[in-house]
């Protein structure tokens, strides 16, 4: 990444180096801490920060496509209930990626912003002890597999991991809130407002440090009939917002005033997408059925050749421009 990085970078190269490591390492957010280091030691700047971010908002949808193939269904009709989480997630973020990039481009809005406020945060700020959950987990496992100098084997050993996890990850779920009774009673009762079900989205994924995970419950839900896509997209947009808060410690760690300037500028895209789309659930509805349902006419065997698109894209971008 940071070889990439380095070099004279265009705006849509930027764009999708964030996109295809996002893609890769499944972290939106550690894509986007590893951008905030970059930029506090100045091997980059904002301006290319905020690309890269564009690009980390795409490519971290991609958890929810993998969710959604390799969860367990009978009928076309209940994958496709699955598989409209990560595409709804998918048409949002791309949406808000065309509309961050002429924003920036043009304006420069989001550096300017983000550079303001962090100029005005500076030696102000303490850093919150708020304990990485995933990291306190997931440290041990990784510590005791001899693999740091087999980078191949370390990525198909967590890609192993990834797909084992995210395979039963629904049943899980389901277990956790009780049941299916007990499960749609839940979703009844606090996703039927969409300022409750978005709340509920930016609270979780702070709390976890990933919206991959957080909007990858909801796809083991829909493919059960347990939660419709109009309940789930205010969810989806609170958790967009919500996995800014691992960036944003990272941030405060590095302690430079870019750095925290990338923190925030990922934070100023999720309000941006709040404040566009939360009042237009019903337009992000709409467009993701009709997506799924006329033009595309979804099923797992077309869902594996747009997961394989999406990675290629990108790659093919940076190889290519």
């Amino acid at each position: 990444l940071q070889n990439l990085l380095i070099q004279n970078i265009t705006p849509l190269k930027a764009i999708s180096v964030g996109w295809f490591t996002t893609s890769v390492v499944q972290s939106s957010g550690a894509v986007g801490s590893i951008t905030a280091a970059f930029t506090g030691n100045d091997i980059i700047n904002l301006t290319t920060a905020v690309y890269i971010l564009i690009g980390a908002s795409l490519g971290t949808t991609i958890t929810a496509m993998i969710i959604s193939l390799i969860t367990v269904t009978y009928k076309r009709r209940d994958f496709r209930h699955g598989f409209e989480i990560a595409l709804s997630y998918s048409i949002f973020s791309a949406l808000l990626a065309v509309i961050v990039f002429f924003l920036e481009f043009f304006f420069s809005i989001f550096s300017k912003i983000s550079l303001f406020l962090a100029t005005a945060l500076e030696n102000k700020t303490f850093l919150l002890e708020i304990p990485d959950i995933i990291g306190i987990i997931t440290n041990p496992l990784i510590n005791i597999v001899p693999i740091e100098n087999q980078k191949f084997l370390a990525l198909a050993f967590g890609f192993i991991l990834l797909i084992t996890v995210l395979r039963y990850i629904g049943h899980s779920v389901m277990d956790v809130l009780g049941g299916e009774k007990k499960a749609r009673k839940f979703i009844n009762k606090h996703f039927e407002s969409k300022y409750k079900a978005y709340f509920i989205g930016v609270v979780l994924t702070a709390i976890v440090f990933s919206s991959s995970i957080t909007i990858g419950l909801l796809v083991p839900l829909a493919t059960a009939r347990l939660i419709s896509l109009r309940k789930a997209i205010p969810f989806i947009l609170g958790a967009n917002l919500g996995t800014f808060t691992d960036t944003f410690l990272a941030a405060l760690i590095i302690g430079k005033t870019a750095a925290i300037a990338t923190a925030f500028a990922y934070a100023l895209l999720g309000v941006l997408g709040t404040i566009i789309f939360l009042p237009n659930i019903n337009f992000l509805h709409k467009i993701t059925k009709y997506t799924s349902k006329k033009l595309i006419k979804i099923s797992r065997k077309k869902a594996l050749y747009i997961l394989i698109a999406f990675i290629l894209i990108p790659l093919l971008i940076i190889l290519i421009f």
